[in-house]
């Protein structure tokens, strides 16, 4: 009798060692039924974070873009670039010298450079005075290692016309 005992003892313990590692093995499943329907739920809103992000710093460097060629164009008509720099269409790089000078604050996650090219002079053959239309282009480029370095293929480029009006003087 004592030994039936001990049997069914030992019977329900082997049940309910079973029972437990049954249990468990659903609650995986369980859990892992539940992670992947919530990947699909998820990934969307990672998409939309993601275009947010490069969508404002598109928008930054819009109004970058803005404020050097207000920057450049002054520097221009202050007579502070030299015309045989614009003549050799010279390309600037875009530095934090540059940056500094229209207040941009912000680490840039472009590298940027900028140059003039002649497009048309009035009259073509210079005289005292010579009214010449340019046009300023800045080129951006990704930086290495930043968010949009393996989005973008082509770099962005930002074309402004300039219409300048040359004197020269005799000796």
């Amino acid at each position: 009798m004592k030994s039936l005992k001990n049997f069914r003892k030992c019977r329900q313990k082997f049940h309910r060692i079973k029972f437990h590692s049954v249990m468990l093995l659903e609650v995986m499943i369980a859990f892992a039924l539940v992670a992947l329907c919530a990947l699909p739920l998820i990934y969307p809103h990672v998409f939309i974070l993601r275009s947010e992000k490069e969508f404002i710093s598109t928008v930054e460097l819009d109004h970058l873009v803005s404020l050097l060629y207000a920057n450049r164009l002054q520097k221009l008509y202050m007579r502070e670039i030299s015309w045989s720099d614009i003549e050799s269409h010279k390309e600037f790089p875009v530095d934090e010298a540059l940056l500094d000078a229209v207040d941009h604050k912000k680490p840039l996650s472009y590298q940027g450079s900028y140059h003039f090219v002649e497009v048309k002079q009035k009259p073509s053959k210079p005289i005292d005075k010579t009214v010449h239309f340019l046009k300023l282009i800045f080129t951006f480029k990704p930086k290495e290692g930043s968010f949009f370095a393996e989005k973008r293929t082509k770099p962005l480029e930002y074309q402004y016309n300039v219409i300048i009006e040359r004197k020269y003087h005799e000796n």
